[in-house]
């Protein structure tokens, strides 16, 4: 364990690092994290029949459930009342002691309703700050209250010699931003006001994960409980840039060996059109897309498009067995499910499928069926 004196140590060694010259950024607090992304996962309560000792409930109307929601050191008494066809909510959002309705913002076509409680957390030596949930109540399990976050913490912090808004998330619903394993940061990398938010977006980082901007890496060093305050430090990580994976970017380049242990280098294709295709054997709408494959072999081979396939499957036994199986005879790649091609491409899902043009740019993304093959024409087309 260490001691005080040994945490004020390691604290002036970080302060008089010459590594240690960092950006400090000041973060404001957005109650909709609906702007950014609906993705979470969501959390459960489990309510009480009877009223849970040590709270003051509301008088009830109705069938009562009780409940509270635990956040870090703060606790948030909740409480569902069934009277007639209505069902109320009420929260202590501030701790007070006191429930105060909260309206139900919707309703689901299952029955599901949905409501968002400005909850009020205490972060130590009386400072508090607000922090957005939602809450989920379904007819189908009455019993359970579920919950997530709503809100975020954004600003802008000065990296090198250029400004970039960010936003940091807290993607485990405890109402702290300083566990940078459980957080999200999202850079406006290109400078257009936006976050990008696919899944394989080059401005959407892990807090605890070195980032490369300009060919200098960053690291986030810290950032204060309640996400009013993030330092970011100058890293010695080696980590490559993360490009862009948009149609007009630069297809990013990889070298592999192919099914037939030749030598595989993307750049080495310019001049021809290329066809990424990331599949597996268990996906079966990669499968699917197969027939799609061997129509673009026949009706654009002497056009010089190549269909390059990228095989994520878990072990290359079931690769080459895949192969056999359905007779595939485009140019394949082994990459597994955690392969460096899967990586510089960020696959979250598959299948997944890049058209990139002679001069090595990407020109659609993924596309299947009859609309892959309409956009190879019209980049053919677009040559002549």
């Amino acid at each position: 364990m260490r001691t005080r004196a040994g945490f004020l140590l390691a604290g002036l060694i970080l302060l008089f690092s010459p590594h240690a010259l960092g950006f400090e950024a000041q973060l404001y607090y957005a109650s909709d994290i609906a702007v950014l992304t609906t993705l979470c996962f969501p959390q459960g309560i489990k309510l009480e029949s009877k009223p849970i000792e040590g709270i003051v409930w509301p008088e009830a109307e109705g069938s009562s459930l009780y409940g509270v929601l635990h956040l870090g050191a703060s606790s948030y008494p909740l409480w569902i009342d069934h009277v007639k066809e209505e069902v109320r909510l009420s929260v202590d959002v501030d701790q007070s002691g006191e429930l105060e309705a909260i309206a139900w913002e919707r309703m689901l076509s299952d029955g599901s309703l949905l409501a968002s409680a400005p909850l009020q957390i205490a972060y130590g030596n009386e400072q508090t700050a607000s922090y957005r949930v939602f809450l989920g109540w379904s007819p189908f399990t009455p019993a359970v209250v579920t919950y997530c976050r709503r809100s975020y913490q954004a600003g802008d912090i000065e990296l090198g010699d250029k400004r970039y808004r960010l936003a940091i998330v807290d993607e485990d619903t405890d109402g702290r931003y300083d566990d940078l394993e459980n957080g999200t940061l999202l850079l406006d990398v290109d400078g257009d006001g936006e976050f990008l938010l696919m899944t394989d977006s080059h401005e959407i980082f892990s807090l605890a994960e070195p980032f490369n901007l300009d060919g200098v890496v960053y690291q986030v060093a810290a950032v204060s409980p309640d996400g009013s305050w993030m330092q970011v430090l100058p890293s010695e990580v080696d980590v490559a840039p993360r490009l862009p994976l948009l149609p007009g970017f630069s297809a990013p380049s990889f070298e592999a060996v192919d099914a037939n242990g030749k030598a595989f280098s993307l750049d080495a294709q310019r001049g021809r059109v290329v066809v990424l295709d990331f599949w597996a054997s268990w996906c079966a709408p990669c499968i699917a897309e197969l027939p799609t494959f061997e129509q673009i072999t026949r009706e654009f081979s002497m056009k010089d498009v190549v269909v390059v396939g990228v095989n994520r499957d878990r072990s290359e036994s079931a690769f080459r067995a895949a192969i056999e199986d359905y007779g595939i005879d485009t140019l394949q790649i082994y990459d597994s499910d955690v392969g460096p091609v899967g990586d510089i491409y960020r696959i979250a899902g598959i299948p997944m499928t890049y058209i990139i043009d002679r001069a090595g740019m990407i020109v659609a993304r993924g596309l299947r069926g009859e609309a892959l093959v309409a956009a190879i024409r019209d980049v053919i087309e677009s040559e002549d």
